[in-house]
């Protein structure tokens, strides 16, 4: 398929591009009104494929949560209430005509990062999106790593304390517990104010200015988020050796605060560290990775693992 209309479904905000030969011709997004209900949400992309059908070959969706790639269902993704089991690759193909394929936005990322970004040519890849809660896809020689009903790769619920803090997936000690925007705001909330510092949302965004401003208090949070970041890679990187983590979300915008503690505590715990080729980055492609990858899916018509 040459011309692909690609989604990245969220749940404040659906944005679309239209992209061929790998670059985003078109581009646009929509309000998402998830408390409108599924059906709401599916009429509104219905119409879209519909206005834009003469110019487009295929769609590809990416939309968080636990997805069956191959038959296009949709459970329970955490910013969509309602949607406990979607067939969402059946109704829009049959309201519209055209073939569908539906992605973890996780996995959208890593292979948007893997064929257009700054992971093009490596073999083994762990893409990691940090935001409200932290998302992982793995590319393993050369391959989409799905599992054996493709709900793979749900790296921030990996436990890395059994006494952490409760996580909204009820348990305790989830890698996303401590790496989660909300948090890490909560968190950093508590400290901060033993020092007579207030913000008005405590948000990455404005940790990351406050450290940036000089704030050896807002350093130490990035720091310590730094450390908690390098546990969960540690065990990636023991079970998986990869070629390269690729770091995206809203909260790796404050990349450069945290990642030089984040490989000193890498350095002091991984077996073979100085034998190894590992690389992490900072994504290229920003908001356009998932889109680019719901491009590649379909494009590929699903065939990538």
């Amino acid at each position: 398929m040459a011309r692909i209309l690609a989604f990245d479904i969220g749940g404040t905000n659906i944005k679309f591009g239209v992209v061929e030969d790998g670059k985003i011709i078109d581009r646009g997004s929509l309000p998402t009104y998830a408390e409108d209900g599924k059906d709401s949400v599916i009429s509104r992309l219905v119409n879209l494929i519909n206005e834009k059908g003469n110019v487009i070959d295929g769609i590809g969706l990416a939309v968080a949560g636990l997805v069956d790639h191959e038959k296009g269902i949709v459970y329970e993704p955490p910013n969509l209430p309602g949607w406990s089991e979607v067939h969402i690759k059946e109704i829009i193909e049959h309201k519209t005509g055209k073939p569908t394929f539906v992605l973890n936005d996780a996995n959208a990322f890593v292979l948007g990062e893997w064929q257009f970004g700054v992971a093009k040519n490596e073999a083994n890849i762990i893409g990691i999106t940090l935001g409200t809660g932290v998302g992982g896809g793995i590319i393993a020689n050369r391959k989409l790593l799905l599992g054996s009903v493709h709900f793979a790769a749900e790296i921030g619920h990996m436990v890395i304390d059994p006494s952490g803090p409760v996580c909204n997936c009820g348990q305790r000690g989830c890698w996303e517990a401590y790496l989660g925007s909300a948090y890490f705001s909560k968190r950093a909330k508590r400290f901060l104010q033993r020092y007579g510092i207030t913000l008005e949302e405590f948000s990455p965004k404005e940790l990351s200015e406050l450290a940036k401003q000089g704030s050896e208090p807002a350093k130490l949070l990035w720091e310590e988020f730094g450390y908690y970041l390098a546990i969960g890679l540690v065990n990636l990187i023991h079970i998986f050796d990869p070629d390269v983590f690729v770091i995206g979300g809203g909260v790796s915008n404050a990349f450069e605060l945290f990642i030089g503690h984040t490989e000193k505590i890498l350095k002091e715990r991984i077996m073979g560290y100085s034998r190894r080729k590992l690389k992490i980055k900072k994504s290229s492609l920003g908001d356009d990775s998932a889109l680019l990858g719901a491009y590649y899916f379909a494009h590929e018509e699903g065939k990538v693992w």
